[in-house]
């Protein structure tokens, strides 16, 4: 993207000096890359790219090391590598990596490699960066993308006024291709218009061309990439047709649907001069003094040079940074269990098409979340019982309550109260997930209802008072029925008062802004517009793509003990960001014996509060990308586990990586820090093997499968496919495409949903195979294999919640996931039933606090489990909480994996705002402990 000259240019001006060659002051070349570098500065400090800065220093610096290195190699010069310089930094700019991902240095190396590699007659045919952000696109499956368009958010239009005008003073009026860019943005201006036309029915013109025609891709591309003097023609007639070729090879792709079209446009454009010049060579020379060419000593050499570099460079990959991992063999499979025999079916409703008449067009993107599974004993019968929620599904299926029989049978329990939830949700909102837990203390499950578009509900449980298990709904008695936009509601006690308190997330904002009254938010019954053109009503979608804090304000209501609540000022503690959550964790992350709060956000940072004593939350906020609350912005789930065995728990967020953004999941290892209040958060998923590369990911949840005594994961994928609206038979379906070119408008465009495109029948990576990731252990503490095709546990959906659980009873984790589009995939787990079970030891622990200082939940208790096994003393760790990842509850019970131990156990019990005991457990049974006032009974075991 600069007037870089081909390895045998002589004509750039020069100086000598100290044995190396310099560019001169007035070389055109030195203003382009302070400008570049000034956009990578920018990028990173205040623009939200996903890129560390040690990431962009990585590529600039490898890059003109290399090329450094391949003239002195080469041509025994030293020169410096201005040239080199500038197209590093153009990669760094375009292209976007996961995180600690060190795939960076392959579009390096294609870039500078293209320069020296792929010449005719001495010169480099290809934009060296044009060559490395197209090839890379094209060849590592969208492990590498181009960067997003909403990092260049925050102020475009004066960033491209900026890059314009830069362009034109500096280096456009200097390098003779006024034809070129002139007829290109003719050219393209038209392409917009037909293309906006044939789009009319899917978005808006306007969303079409100033995300186009105003983003600063296009212009790096346009006056930067194409008019390299190197590599672009000179005559005026050769550069008009240039520009007709790249902007009909765009049109080509762009119908296609196709998201990185200029890049590939000009690499075919490029490439088709490429073979022609060698065509013509060949056919003027004969083949025979043409090959005699090619197999020189020099191409010879530096084909040798640059092949030779990139044979280490794959090796050293692959053997040593990230050598495939293998699982040893499996004793256990995960076998998917019908309806037919879980009593779990269900069926599809048309709520899609009961939302208001306006927003009909992006109804199902509003509501592809809210698909959740809860588990909880409810009638007291020591087995653990299902509550599933989801908006779609018909009026009987959309909050319902299964009794398990055993076997992992289950049968469909009718509450006169969950089905008037279910019947009035176009008034009341509609169910999106649920909680057991018994927020009252008098021993029996109660059940909390995340709400959408209503009050999320509190549902007390009458078991104990009535002997009857029926739920009483006390939302407004108890002080907690606000207006919500919710999918994750759960309980925490932050000031250790005994008391349970409620945190209610809220996913979009909860009242619609710009009114003088409050207005809450309802998709099935938006407010009628007040004066001409008012569109209020329609300010509901994200203002931003990595920065939204246009979302709903998280609830925290103080427990008094009464089974009452109290509704504290969030902001006054420390809460008060406004961003799209969607899952939390509650979990003490420092240590310090105070419940913290993890919340996983959708376009935007994920928030860490870390509980000073129950007074204020402090947020936990880095500098620079890739540091915690500086993340990839795009948090879709939050599960606990201490994946290492360190001690510390660890937090694994889930995230999309797919061709608009490689992103992919979170993996917050932690440590202790320097300040002990706060620990250290390292992000290690690609390191460890858990990014979930090339999915669209969701809930996931974090257990141990083969109770060998190490957490497991398993990750939800797939986003939305046409089974409820199918309206296109055939074509392509695909609204990613449109969705990028919403990305590329700005605030004031996408931040209303009239907007935005039409979704109906169209369809978003969908049906996506989910993943589970086996620890590795004992071999490799803390790192993963993708296991779920040899489990089982692989079968393509539109998934959403994980639950893991032991729902027979039979010592191992079975598994629950929820299907946006469909009934919940039941898997029972095998292990304790075939030739592993020897080999799978366990041990399981419920908790009864004693509603004092602890609550009668035990919520936020620590517990370590140890033993002396074959001379190492191994301990685990685990803290009691109520959900276990984006729309689903974990086991209320405390699993832990043992591996071959058969013996007794000891557990530390950190009782929550409580003393410290300690109890001796046998394993291979689930335990029931009570606390006392000194001491920890052990009341049952089974």
């Amino acid at each position: 993207m600069n007037a870089e000259q081909s390895i045998a240019h002589p004509v750039r001006p020069q100086a000598l000096r100290w044995g190396w060659i310099w560019p001169r002051w007035n070389d055109p070349r030195l203003p382009f890359a302070a400008i570049l570098t000034l956009y990578g500065v920018l990028g990173f400090s205040f623009f939200g790219f996903n890129r560390s800065p040690a990431q962009m220093a990585a590529i600039v610096v490898s890059g003109s090391v290399l090329d450094a290195g391949l003239t002195w190699l080469l041509r025994r010069e030293k020169v410096f590598p201005l040239s080199a310089y500038i197209s590093c930094c153009s990669l760094a700019l375009l292209l976007n990596y996961s995180h600690s991902s060190w795939l960076l240095l392959l579009p390096v190396w294609l870039t500078i490699g293209s320069k020296y590699v792929l010449t005719f007659e001495g010169r480099h045919v290809f934009n060296p960066s044009m060559f490395g952000v197209a090839t890379s696109l094209l060849f590592t499956r969208e492990l590498i993308t181009a960067a997003p368009a909403y990092q260049w958010a925050n102020g475009e239009v004066a960033l491209s006024a900026f890059i314009l005008m830069a362009a034109l003073v500096l280096f456009f009026f200097r390098v003779g291709r006024a034809w070129l860019v002139v007829s290109f943005l003719g050219f393209y201006a038209l392409q917009t218009a037909l293309r906006a036309y044939i789009m009319r029915h899917h978005l808006p013109p306007e969303v079409l061309f100033l995300g186009t025609l105003g983003s600063p891709p296009f212009f790096i591309f346009t006056f930067y990439m194409i008019t390299d003097p190197g590599t672009s023609p000179k005559r005026p007639r050769d550069q008009v047709i240039l520009a007709f070729a790249l902007t009909l090879v765009d049109l080509v792709l762009h119908l296609k649907e196709s998201v990185f079209t200029f890049f590939y446009a000009a690499l075919t454009c490029a490439t088709a001069r490429f073979l022609f010049l060698h065509g013509r060579a060949l056919w003027r020379k004969g083949a025979r003094d043409y090959l005699a060419g090619l197999v020189s000593p020099g191409p010879l050499k530096r084909l040798g040079a640059v092949g030779g570099l990139g044979v280490a460079l794959a090796a050293g990959y692959v053997f040593v940074v990230a050598p495939t991992q293998h699982a040893r063999p499996l004793p256990f499979h995960m076998e998917r269990l019908e309806a037919s025999h879980t009593g779990l079916g269900s069926t599809m409703g048309d709520v899609l098409t009961h939302v208001d008449p306006r927003v009909l067009h992006v109804s199902k993107w509003v509501l592809s979340v809210g698909d959740a599974v809860a588990a909880g004993d409810f009638d007291g019968d020591g087995k653990l019982d299902l509550f599933l929620a989801n908006p779609l599904k018909a009026e009987g299926d959309r909050a319902a309550l299964f009794r398990n029989l055993g076997d992992l049978r289950f049968e469909r329990v009718r509450m006169p109260i969950l089905d008037a939830i279910a019947a009035n949700y176009t008034r009341e909102g509609t169910a999106s997930g649920g909680t057991f837990v018994d927020y009252d203390g008098d021993g029996d499950q109660d059940l909390a209802i995340a709400v959408a578009f209503g009050p999320s509900r509190l549902l007390r449980n009458m078991l104990r008072e009535t002997g009857s298990a029926t739920f009483e709904d006390v939302t407004t008695k108890a002080g907690v029925g606000d207006h919500s936009v919710s999918i994750a509601v759960t309980m925490l006690d932050f000031d250790r008062d005994g008391h349970l308190d409620l945190f209610v997330a809220n996913a979009l904002t909860t009242h619609l802004p710009g009114y003088a009254t409050p207005t809450p938010f309802n998709l099935f019954k938006l407010p009628e517009p007040e004066y001409p053109d008012d569109r209020r009503m329609l300010r509901f979608m994200h203002n931003g793509w990595h920065d939204a804090d246009n979302g709903g304000l998280n609830a925290l209501y103080r427990g008094r003990g009464d089974g009452t609540f109290e509704k504290l000022d969030s902001a006054a503690l420390g809460l008060q960001e406004t961003r799209w959550s969607l899952a939390v964790s509650t979990v003490d992350l420092n240590q310090d014996g105070w419940t913290d709060l993890y919340i996983a956000n959708d376009f935007g940072p994920d928030e860490v509060y870390l509980n000073e004593q129950g007074r204020h939350f402090r947020r936990v906020r880095g500098s620079l990308f890739g540091q915690i609350g500086k993340d990839t912005y795009k948090g879709m789930n939050s599960s606990v586990a201490d994946f290492d065995r360190n001690g510390w728990l660890d937090v694994y967020v889930s995230n999309v990586h797919h061709s608009l953004q490689a992103e992919g999941s979170l993996l917050w290892m932690l440590s202790k820090g320097e300040d002990p209040f706060v620990p250290v958060f390292k992000d290690e998923a690609t390191f460890r093997g858990a990014l979930n590369e090339q999915r669209f990911g969701w809930g996931a949840a974090a257990g141990d499968l083969d109770n060998d005594g190490w957490p497991d994961l398993v990750q939800a994928n797939g986003h939305l496919d046409d089974r409820l609206d199918h309206l296109i038979d055939s074509g392509r379906k695909d609204y990613w495409y449109i969705n990028h070119k919403l990305m590329q408008s700005g605030p004031e465009v996408h931040t209303y949903a009239d907007k935005w495109g039409d979704i109906r029948g169209r369809t978003v990576y969908p049906n996506e195979a989910r993943r589970a990731y086996m620890n590795l252990g004992d071999q490799k503490p803390g790192h993963f294999v993708d296991v779920a095709r040899e489990l089982g546990l692989d079968a393509p959906d539109n998934s959403r919640g994980v639950l893991l659980a032991d729902l027979d009873d039979d010592g191992d984790l079975d598994a629950v996931i929820t299907n946006q589009h469909g009934p919940v995939s039941v898997y029972r787990n095998t292990l304790m039933e075939g030739p592993g079970r020897d080999a799978a030891h366990f041990v399981g622990l419920s908790l009864e606090g004693h509603g004092a200082h602890t609550s009668r939940a035990a919520v936020g208790t620590r517990v370590v489990v140890s033993y002396e096994h074959e001379g190492q003393r191994v301990e685990q760790v685990q803290e009691m909480g109520l959900l276990g990842g984006l729309g689903a509850s974990a086991d209320p019970r405390m699993h832990f994996g043992l591996g071959t131990y058969a013996g007794p156990v000891t557990a530390t019990l950190h009782w929550y705002g409580g003393e410290v005991q300690q109890v001796r457990l046998d394993a291979d049974r689930y335990h029931v402990i009570r606390q006392a006032s000194t001491t920890a009974t052990l009341l049952d075991s089974h």
